[in-house]
């Protein structure tokens, strides 16, 4: 400073002028000096993860991981919309958009050549959460995401959703990873369904193999119910296959923002039910004939029983997070979500025909975050504007979702901007009518299509 500004200058310019040039030596002092890094974000999906189940494991300590994000930071509802279908929620989610926006309308639709076809990336009208972070500069990482087969490139790597179809074959596909160099790297990490580890692989997590329980117990089987417990073996193994990939390129490769997504709880949860206490469930069967559904008493009930059924995945996703959050960087913000509950009603135990909203899961904590505070009206649309506030980038003012000011220690700027999206993306892959199939499958499955 004395350099810039010496006495004879000063003397010079008079009182008035000294002013305007120690203002601008400040200025230019204060430029200088480098703007506080954004924290590194991992968001982690849980498909399915709902309170009814996670508030009692907690009170059991068997969540530690997911409890101390609690306790160290915020958690709450999050609250979603009808249908709760998957590929929509988790489009909402990661764009801030509702489906009428971003074009996310079902699980599949029919194409002018009256084929089924699997809602892609190429369908989404709009930018993703991590497409907007690598225009700005930011460096992702991207796993396992809903609608990101054919991978688009990024600041960083992504990996689709048709990944987790490598338990069963390698791909010979474009577009599984960007980069595509990627896939044969990241392969190895798969689990293979015709190997003879499957009972070594839930031993080492504690999980119970759900079919030969049904098989050994249970005696009358809907064959639909079959045929979910048979591919028990294949949602665990697309699950651990991600994990195992997720941890290896959160330790390898830094990032500014990271996400994955797991479907293990939303899977099991609609196969066990059958596992369901006899007598609670006959009550169940007579509420739904004389009162619409389960009374109160027998659905807190459901849940009890429901939670130590599920228990054990609950506990390995748990687990799941403890493994990330010690791979990733020290100070690093982490945030837990889910698209939706269940729900006990005479359809069933499910999330896609029941009278109320199953609504999900929020954890987040971190660096900058609240602590110790329960959020009241958190929405699957605000993560993303969140997200981007966190990170000093401006909102979309067409986004339906607005920033969770409550998250904050100390209350944010939020900028805004009118829009992130510049007329879609440039150009489409085409399409694997093999790689369709195996998804329609898949959700056929799990009931969510005939």
């Amino acid at each position: 400073m004395k350099k810039i500004l010496s006495r004879s200058v000063i003397k010079n310019l008079g009182f008035i002028g000294a002013i305007i040039l120690i203002a601008i030596a400040l200025v230019y002092f204060f430029s200088l000096k480098p703007s506080a890094p954004t924290p590194k974000i991992v968001v982690v999906g849980l498909d399915g993860a709902d309170w009814h189940i996670l508030h009692p494991l907690i009170e059991q300590n068997k969540l530690p991981n997911m409890q101390s994000l609690i306790e160290t930071g915020c958690a709450g509802v999050l609250r979603t919309v009808k249908p709760t279908i998957s590929p929509v929620i988790w489009t909402s989610i990661a764009t801030g958009k509702s489906m009428l926006k971003h074009g996310v309308l079902d699980w599949r639709y029919v194409n002018k050549n009256n084929i089924e076809i699997p809602y892609s990336v190429d369908d989404i009208r709009v930018k993703f959460v991590w497409e907007i972070l690598s225009d700005y500069g930011k460096t992702v990482g991207v796993i396992n995401w809903f609608c990101t087969f054919p991978a688009v490139p990024v600041n960083g790597y992504l990996i689709s959703d048709r990944f987790r179809i490598s338990v069963d074959k390698y791909l010979e596909y474009e577009g599984i990873t960007y980069p595509p160099e990627l896939y044969p790297k990241i392969y190895e990490k798969a689990l293979k369904i015709g190997d003879r580890q499957f009972p070594r692989w839930i031993k080492e997590e504690n999980i119970p193999n759900y079919y030969k329980m049904a098989i050994k117990e249970l005696d009358d089987i809907p064959e639909k119910k079959r045929r979910q417990l048979a591919f028990f073996k294949r949602y665990f193994y697309q699950d651990k296959s991600v994990e195992r990939v997720a941890l290896d390129l959160l330790g390898s490769i830094p990032v500014d923002f990271f996400a994955v997504y797991f479907r293990l709880i939303d899977t099991t949860s609609h196969m066990v039910s059958l596992f369901i206490d006899k007598d609670l469930r006959k009550k169940w069967l007579q509420e739904n004939v004389n009162l619409g559904g389960p009374s109160l008493q027998t659905e807190k009930k459901l849940f009890q029983n429901m939670t130590e059924i599920i228990a054990p995945v609950y506990v390995y996703m748990d687990n799941v997070v403890g493994r990330l959050k010690k791979t990733a960087p020290p100070e690093t913000i982490f945030i837990i979500v889910s698209d939706h509950g269940f729900n006990f009603s005479t359809k069933g135990y499910n999330h896609y025909d029941t009278p109320e909203i199953p609504h999900g899961i929020i954890i987040i904590s971190g660096p900058g975050i609240r602590q110790g505070h329960w959020l009241q009206d958190a929405h699957i649309y605000d993560l993303t504007p969140t997200l981007l506030t966190l990170n000093g980038i401006p909102i979309g003012e067409d986004m339906d979702g607005k920033v969770i000011l409550d998250v904050f220690s100390q209350r944010p700027k939020v900028k805004k901007i009118a829009t992130h999206d510049n007329g879609g993306r440039s150009s489409r892959k085409e399409r694997s009518r093999d790689l369709d199939e195996r998804v329609l499958e898949d959700l056929r499955t799990l009931g969510y299509i005939k």
